[in-house]
This record gives structure tokens, sequence and C-alpha cells, in this order.
């Protein structure tokens, strides 16, 4: 058989050297060229038609291969069953069991691997395809998604959505992260759960040359993370591994429910700052800080809110019947009335606009009433701030519940960052940010930007 497969790869491209190994675990072929950055082995079966088919197709095309490649020294070793790519620099090869070996799935799987790009200890990605490390925002170290899958039916004939799933780490993203931390004792592969978003760029027009497709990226998993923690009552966050391995922590896990998922699509885009602001709050301990964080994400649109409703009165005085732009009196007299409107607008006055027009929305009474049960039970049984379901259509008094609570959080840490005591018991302060949490959640779903 050996003087065949010679014979038969002197025909194809008489520049390759190669060399027989019997000896090897695997038997198996060592070609090369001199203008070749890698050294291919080809994995020899039992069966001479199968290793004289394999070699036929692939021999053309090494080069296609080699041109992937930017590193020399780099080996590519080829079977029908599995294929590894390694480097003499790299502590981890990259190993995959195959399904297919034909020479298009090959270099389909090389190309992308070679093509991921590095976002380090957090994400990777190439074209179409972002991965990112997640966890339970609680979780100080282990995978506390290990029980969760969520995975797309036909992922491959979906081209005009963005996508998602919920899976255990790549293989392609555990190597590169080996290879560049040079980990002596975490162990990633299988270790760690990640967030796989497809289709970006063909669904938004973002080029793999923006120097904002990190920043894009990025806010697209947030979008989606945000979708589930809202619906889902989960805090996931991104999870930024170790430079070095030296940390180590405990872990648990949270809700089944995310299995149930049957359409993980991206529902919808956020106001980036708002997104922000909520993600931080997300990944912070439990600690009035992360209360003053939620309420952040409201504190941000006040002026704003504020600004449009003033706009808004000022339009109806002028366009009333009396008014007239040549009357100084009748100018005098929007000005003064914005003046007065401008100082009896306080804080207190300024949150209760924004969840006016955020929180509550345009909805019937009934909707409402199902739509915030949830926040209806945390202010009735668990803060004893209402007496009936109903008060909850009451926005100042939610405004005063959710402004109290702040000033409250404020005032015991006047010297922050240098005090962190707290009147208020562990309990209630979860129950406060628990509430804070869901009503952030609503006002950034109904939130667009008053222009």
């Amino acid at each position: 058989m050996e003087e065949v497969i010679r014979k038969l790869i002197k025909n194809i491209d008489g520049e390759i050297d190669m060399k027989f190994d019997y000896e090897n675990v695997d038997s198996n072929i060592r070609l090369s060229k001199a203008r070749w950055k890698v050294v291919f082995y080809i994995i020899l079966s039992d069966n001479e038609e199968t290793n004289l088919s394999m070699i036929d197709e692939y021999i053309a095309n090494l080069s296609d291969i080699d041109s992937l490649i930017e590193e020399n020294n780099t080996e590519i070793w080829i079977g029908n069953e599995s294929l590894t790519i390694y480097h003499e620099d790299w502590p981890k090869e990259y190993y995959i069991e195959l399904e297919k070996s034909d020479f298009t799935t090959i270099f389909s799987i090389i190309k992308d691997f070679i093509s991921l790009k590095y976002i380090p200890v957090l994400a990777c990605y190439r074209e179409d395809y972002f991965e990112v490390l997640i966890n339970h925002s609680e979780i100080v170290w282990g995978d506390g998604l290990s029980h969760i899958s969520v995975v797309a039916d036909k992922k491959e004939n979906i081209k005009e959505k963005i996508f998602y799933e919920i899976t255990p780490i790549s293989k392609e993203f555990s190597t590169i992260i080996m290879n560049n931390q040079f980990y002596s004792h975490i162990e990633v592969e299988d270790s760690f759960t990640t967030l796989k978003v497809y289709n970006v760029n063909t669904n938004t027009n973002i080029s793999m040359d923006s120097q904002e497709i990190e920043e894009k990226l990025l806010y697209y998993a947030k979008c989606i993370l945000f979708d589930l923690s809202y619906k889902y009552s989960v805090t996931i966050t991104f999870e930024e591994l170790p430079m070095d391995d030296e940390d180590e922590g405990d872990f648990e896990y949270i809700s089944e429910e995310l299995n149930e998922i049957k359409a993980p699509y991206l529902k919808k885009e956020y106001d980036p700052d708002l997104l922000d602001y909520y993600h931080r709050a997300l990944e912070m301990s439990e600690s009035e800080f992360k209360y003053l964080a939620y309420y952040q994400v409201l504190e941000c649109i006040f002026d704003e809110v504020y600004l449009h409703e003033t706009v808004q009165d000022v339009k109806q005085i002028m366009n009333s019947n009396w008014f007239s732009s040549y009357k100084d009196s009748d100018i005098r007299e929007v000005i003064e009335t914005v003046d007065k409107y401008n100082k009896s607008k306080n804080d207190r006055e300024k949150l209760k606009l924004v969840l006016e027009r955020y929180f509550k929305g345009e909805v019937h009474e009934e909707a409402y009433l199902l739509a915030n049960r949830d926040i209806t039970k945390i202010l009735k049984n668990e803060l004893n701030k209402i007496s009936q379901d109903k008060d909850v259509k009451d926005l100042q008094k939610l405004a005063t519940v959710l402004y109290d609570f702040r000033c409250a959080c404020t005032h015991s840490n006047r010297t922050f960052p240098f005090r962190a005591s707290y009147d208020k018991t562990n309990e209630e302060l979860k129950v406060y940010i628990k509430l804070i949490k869901q009503v952030v959640e609503k006002v950034i779903q109904n939130y667009v930007y008053i222009s």
C-alpha cells in the first residue's frame, strides 16, 4: 500500500516530502513542503481503499489549509474520526472528533478555529458567531449553569434572525483560553457555560473590521441576558476568568426553567446606557450599593422625562387661543409657569414621571394589575407598603417607597467608599433590591428615547 500511496502523492504534487510512520499509536504519513508553515499528518486506517480515497481528495488541497495558518511549526493531524491542531508553543492542542472527514468539512473546521478572535478571559468571536462566558451572578467560582441547555433547532437554516444558545464552553474557546492564559490548575474544557450568539453580522451589517465590533457583540449579548433575567428572574452575568489560576471558590445552581426555552432569539434591542447600568448592578454583591446601582437606571432618565413634560406644557399654552407671541405679558406668563413648575419638581416627582411614562405606560387597569402581580406581592406581603392589590396603581406611593429607601441607603454611607454600615436588616435589603430590579426591568423594556 505504501508504494501505491507514494506514487499517488507524487503524481499530484511532486514537491511534497513524505514519511511513513508505523510505530506511532496511529500509523500515519507525514507530509511537508518547503514553503508550507504546516506539517500535515494523515492518519491511516486498516482499509486501503479508504486511505487512497482520502489522500486523493486531500493532497491537491492542503495548500489551501496552509494558507489559513499564520504561525510556522504548526502540526495538523487528520483522520477519518478526528482532527488535531497542534503548535509547539501551545500547552493544549485543539482536538475534535469528526462526524464527517471530507475536505470541505475539515477545511471549514480549521478555518473556524483559526479565525477566532480572543477577548481575554471573557469571549471569542468570528463572522456571525460570538461566544461569551456566563454564570449565575452570586457564584464566586464554578459553573452554576452546568445543568442548563438552550439549543436552537435546525440552526443551520436560521439566517434572518439573531439567535442564541446556552451550552457548555466550546472546544475552540476552551483551547484558546488555555493557550493564552497558560493555566496550571484550572481545567477550562467542560467546566464552564457560555452564551453563543449567531448571525449578528448578517442581521446588523456590522463589519468584522469595525472598531466597535466587540462593543456591539457584548451589547447584543447583554440584551439577551436582560431578556432572560426579566422573563425568568435569573441573574446571569458575564464571567471573566482570572488571568492566572490562583482563585478558587464555591458554586451553586439556579432554576432549570431556562431549559424550557423553545425560541432562543434576540427579542429586542434595548438602550445601551440603561443596559450598562443594569448589568453593572446585576454583577454587584447584595448591599445597599446594589440598590443604588439599580436606582441609577431610573435616575439617568429623570431630566429627559421632565424636559419632555415641560415641552408639552409649553406647547399647550402656546397653542391656546389667548396666547400671542407678540405680547410680552403672555411670554412672561409662560416663563413664570415653567419656572414655578421647575422649582416644584424634585427628584421624588421626577421619579414619579419616569414611572408614569415607562413603568405603567398606556395600558388598561386590569392588564396593569396582571402584569405587575409580582411587584404587588412584594409591596403588599413582604414590605407591607400597600394594603390592597389596587394600591399598586398609585405611582406616587411606589415612587415614595423607592425614593425613601434610596435616601436610607445614601444616608447610611455618607463616607462612601470607606464606610459600609447599614441600618436595615439584610433580609429587608434583599427584598428592596428585588423590588427595584423588577421595576427597572419594566422601565428598560418600555423605554423609548424621547427626541
